[in-house]
């Protein structure tokens, strides 16, 4: 990428770190060049072991965010909005998914598409009151393409997401509380605040268990372990004392000594 986007920003503070979003000319919509931003910024992330927990927030009071901006998509092709849009929102939101960290979002104000399937790649989201929550892609003619159907199915249901994609009506923070779309609710400008306690209490947890365990729940979910079991079957065959031998007889150029431990 050229250069980062000013409206993402990436802070360290010692083994925590906290990406902002802030445009508040435009409800925080986000923009192909601020999307960039985020997949350079958690590709970083996932490759740094001092960080144990990533905050996601918006510095904005008004909003968490109102989506994709629609000035950067609108106008293509429909074969080049799959290329651009549709396929590299899936990854960008399936590296959050999976980043070696967890995920907290804070969710505030407005959250609608795009921002919401943001949002529910985190792994736990607090939300705050007053805000408010919707899938509006279908007063546009479109529908959510950032894998917000299968996040959002998980965690409502079949029904109760088809009610909020048909519709296109957002709903409040109780109801999205109530339903599991977010996961905490605190009063209005506590959200951030209350993400810390949780990195805190993360941050005194086995990163190693964190890690182990965040693979795992996924991969249930996703009804899909085979990745989940073949990565930590391998690193633990590669931890057995016939993993060592293996690697210090392909080193010394010699037949290994296999004992089954």
């Amino acid at each position: 990428m050229k250069s980062l986007d000013t409206h993402i920003e990436l802070v360290r503070e010692e083994q925590l770190a906290l990406i902002s979003i802030s445009r508040k000319d435009k409800l925080n919509a986000l923009s192909w060049e601020m999307m960039q931003t985020l997949k350079h910024h958690f590709e970083e992330l996932d490759l740094d072991r001092d960080i144990r927990a990533v905050i996601l927030y918006s510095k904005s009071a008004r909003t968490f965010g109102v989506g994709a901006d629609i000035k950067d998509w609108g106008a293509l092709a429909p074969i080049e909005m799959w290329r651009t849009w549709t396929r590299h929102g899936h990854r960008i939101m399936t590296l959050i998914d999976e980043l070696i960290q967890p995920v907290i979002a804070v969710v505030n104000g407005y959250t609608f598409g795009g921002s919401l399937e943001l949002a529910l790649a985190a792994d736990i989201r607090v939300g705050e009151a007053g805000s408010c929550y919707g899938f509006p892609e279908a007063k546009v003619g479109t529908i959510p393409g950032w894998l917000g159907t299968q996040k959002a199915l998980q965690l409502v249901g079949p029904s109760k997401l088809k009610k909020l994609i048909f519709t296109g009506a957002s709903i409040p923070a109780e109801e999205a509380m109530e339903i599991g779309l977010i996961d905490e609710l605190v009063p209005s400008g506590e959200g951030l605040a209350r993400a810390r306690e949780l990195a805190s209490q993360m941050g005194r947890t086995s990163p190693v268990s964190v890690s182990l365990a965040k693979q795992i729940v996924n991969a249930l979910v996703a009804n899909q372990p085979g990745p989940a079991l073949e990565s930590i079957g391998g690193g633990l065959a590669a931890l057995s004392a016939d993993g060592r031998e293996g690697k210090e007889a392909f080193s010394e150029k010699r037949a290994p000594s296999f004992t089954g431990y």
